[in-house]
């Protein structure tokens, strides 16, 4: 067989790990069919240049530019918004492509209101380059008539949007759901001990990819809505249960397991798209489970403490307590994360017009809020419009460079000013640095593919057949090969591409090819000197700033919601209410948005990718592990009684002093354990309550939560990962 040919085996190999569905292969096929099928019957329909062209350009933009995630009647929304797009801005850029000073400066309010568009939800996101496209090449062309450009694009939504819809359509209609699933059945395989896979080998390699699928993408992988948008704190919950799952969890769960391992398997299925069918059931099931987890939790969590204030001695209450930490610390995370995945579920099973409106939510606690879709909304503007938003600097640079572009186009230096917008497109990056490179790379892309695009036309001639015969090759090539290839190699078979369809539909042999090379490199330097003068350092300045920002909120917050259970109320003279509290809860967790929207840059601008070693991924987590911490002590419900274990108290508000210190990097994590003294403390006080394990048990929850961040902080810590079980000693 060929695949046992070495090159053709690697070359195999990555296919299939890019590609392991297939949705990429059969996007490719799609456009390669369909494109050229719409520019026939384009021809037939109404023969010309000017709809033929449209048809082709709203057939690209439909099938290779935009690739709609969600499901299909998600997708279907998004390509609705996008044909009214596309009748809008083909018709505005037409109109004010004679006024120079109003066609520059509707770019620059377009290219800005798009970027912000794109921060609302993955479909606006998606949609965002053919949005520009719509109103960049009528305004950048000699001006043509309205009607037959619409024709064009009528022609090319009544035959792509059906075909990206119903032929060969993807069958993994959300990635971050069907990772987060696979991290969901890694975890239950590994604390049952079952899988095909190592257990710690199954879950490293699902939460990694995970983690890489919500960073490396450039924007963020959830929609608007409020089920939606509960994936993102998902996140942080699974690897949080990650971090805490080893082979010895199911004997540390103790009767907790089988509970545990049943919610797990239960979201998983509530995030298979497989199982949309029984999405009804499923989420009964995973209503049925929790409760019964908790239940249980509750059970083993009085007898663990109870065991350790009537243990013989203090060495065999701190084995106990030890032990109690880590139980409850695995129960309570995998129950937040149960809750979370209920609450998305139960917010997506809404009449379309409250998740419109954002009303009827289900409710919630601190740990799994959910935030309705028209204060999400508000939350996202108001942080694009904050001066360190890494949104607002690459919305103000996209709209400065289009816009300028665009004036350079009708200043009527270059023949074809549309490919200078497109090349100022494709190069513009969030930091100069960064800009350079592509800079580079489009050009010598574009040339590369402009030569062999040359060598074919010399070879062929103008002879339509033989060009008409290349299209779905060509086609099928620009669209597949972009997920596998570099940069440069991207471009350099998107203008072979280009360069061919164009041709029958605007003869020119090589003179398109020749313009093009000039008005991308043209492009590629006004995105070059825009990003030199408004943003010469990209995220990498904003990325630290924003992570020290977040870290500053969340201990905030983690000090207001450890003495909220330290202090007595109402006689303290400075409670912390639930107002505040949840003020908190909300400006940490959009001080983490921020931070991962700033992190997304920086590992694209450095070419970084998704790796999760770098420096600035590992302080992002620090800041993020406090907020989760805080989340879970937020979440305590019932508090102790007044007076209750005073000097335990005082421990703990000790103590949550020296992790706030270790979070600022002052301290050493090992230095103070807080198992020991927290047990004695308990011990030396159990005789005089009346009721010791209630009153008790808020503060065991404190404790095991600040336990496990010191944990955390030590094993993130150079000089001490090689010991992080010291500090439960």
């Amino acid at each position: 067989m060929l695949t046992r040919i070495h090159p053709i085996r690697q070359a195999y190999e990555l296919l299939r790990s890019k590609d392991p569905e297939r949705d990429a292969l059969r996007r490719a096929i799609r456009a390669g069919i369909m494109v050229p099928l719409t520019v026939g019957l384009a021809f037939l329909v109404a023969g010309g240049t000017v709809v033929p062209l449209y048809a082709l350009l709203g057939a690209f933009w439909l099938l290779v530019v935009t690739d709609f995630p969600g499901n299909r009647y998600q997708r279907a929304v998004g390509y609705l918004g996008l044909a009214i797009n596309g009748c809008v801005l083909i018709t505005v850029g037409t109109l004010v492509a004679p006024r120079v000073w109003l066609a520059v400066t509707l770019m620059f309010f377009l290219g800005v209101a798009v970027t912000l568009a794109g921060m609302l939800s993955a479909t606006m996101s998606a949609g965002q380059r053919a949005t520009l496209l719509f109103y960049v090449w009528p305004v950048c062309t000699p001006v043509g008539p309205i009607g037959e450009r619409l024709l064009g694009w009528l022609i090319a939504l009544v035959l792509c949007v059906p075909a990206a819809l119903f032929f060969l359509p993807p069958r993994q209609y959300d990635e971050l759901r069907r990772r987060a699933a696979q991290v969901c059945t890694a975890l239950a395989d590994r604390i049952e001990g079952t899988g095909s896979a190592p257990g710690a080998t199954a879950v490293t390699e699902s939460m990694d990819a995970l983690r890489a699928n919500f960073l490396a993408a450039s924007f963020r992988p959830v929609g608007l809505s409020a089920g939606s948008r509960a994936l993102v704190r998902l996140v942080d919950f699974l690897e949080l249960v990650a971090d805490l799952v080893d082979d010895n969890t199911g004997a540390t769960l103790g009767s907790v397991n089988t509970a545990a391992v049943d919610v797990l398997r239960c979201c998983a299925r509530v995030l298979d798209a497989s199982q949309l069918a029984h999405r009804a059931e499923n989420r009964t099931a995973l209503d049925e489970t929790l409760p019964r987890l908790r239940s249980l939790a509750r059970d083993a969590y009085r007898d663990d403490v109870l065991m350790i204030l009537s243990a013989p001695d203090d060495a065999a209450a701190i084995r106990t307590g030890r032990q109690l930490l880590k139980c409850r610390m695995i129960a309570t995370t995998i129950a937040l994360t149960g809750r979370v995945i209920a609450a998305a579920a139960a917010a997506d099973a809404r009449p379309v017009w409250a998740r419109a409106l954002g009303l009827r939510l289900p409710p919630t606690g601190f740990a799994d809020r959910l935030s309705s879709e028209t204060a999400a909304g508000a939350t996202i503007v108001s942080a694009f419009m904050r001066a360190r938003s890494v949104a607002a600097h690459n919305g103000l640079r996209i709209g400065v460079g289009l816009a300028l572009a665009v004036a350079v186009t009708h200043l009527h230096l270059l023949d074809r000013g549309f490919w200078v917008v497109v090349g100022t497109m494709l190069v513009l990056s969030s930091s100069a640095l960064s800009t350079r490179t592509k800079v580079v790379q489009a050009v010598i892309g574009t040339a590369l593919g402009i030569i062999i695009g040359g060598l074919l036309v010399a070879a062929i001639g103008v002879q339509p057949v033989v060009q008409w015969l290349l299209v779905p090759i060509t086609v099928f090539a620009s669209t597949y090969l972009p997920r596998f290839v570099s940069f440069a190699t991207a471009q350099a078979v998107g203008a072979l591409n280009l360069l061919i369809i164009l041709s029958l539909t605007m003869p020119a042999g090589w003179r398109i090819g020749l313009l093009r090379i000039e008005d991308v490199a043209v492009g590629a330097a006004v995105g070059m000197a825009v990003s030199l003068v408004l943003w010469p350092r990209g995220a990498t300045a904003a990325v630290a700033a924003l992570i020290q920002a977040a870290r500053d909120v969340n201990v905030r917050y983690l000090q207001v919601a450890v003495l909220r259970v330290t202090r007595d109320h109402p006689e303290n003279a400075s409670p912390a209410s639930d107002e505040e509290l949840a003020g908190l809860s909300h400006d940490a967790l959009v001080g983490s948005r921020r931070v991962d929207d700033a992190v997304r840059h920086y590992l694209s601008e450095t070419g970084s990718g998704a790796d999760l070693r770098t420096p600035v991924v590992r302080a992002a987590n620090r800041a993020t592990w406090v907020r989760l911490t805080a989340d879970m002590i937020a979440d305590i419900r019932t508090l102790p009684p007044a007076g209750a274990f005073p000097a335990a108290r005082a421990l703990l508000e000790a103590h949550l002093g020296f992790v706030a210190d270790l979070v600022a990097g002052r301290g050493d994590p090992t230095s103070r354990p807080i198992a020991g003294e927290f047990v004695r403390a308990l011990r030396a006080e159990a005789t005089a309550q009346t009721d010791a394990v209630e009153a008790a048990q808020p503060l065991v929850t404190v404790a095991a939560n600040l336990a496990q961040l010191q944990l955390f902080l030590a094993t993130a810590s150079e000089a001490v990962a090689a010991q992080p079980h010291s500090l439960v000693e």
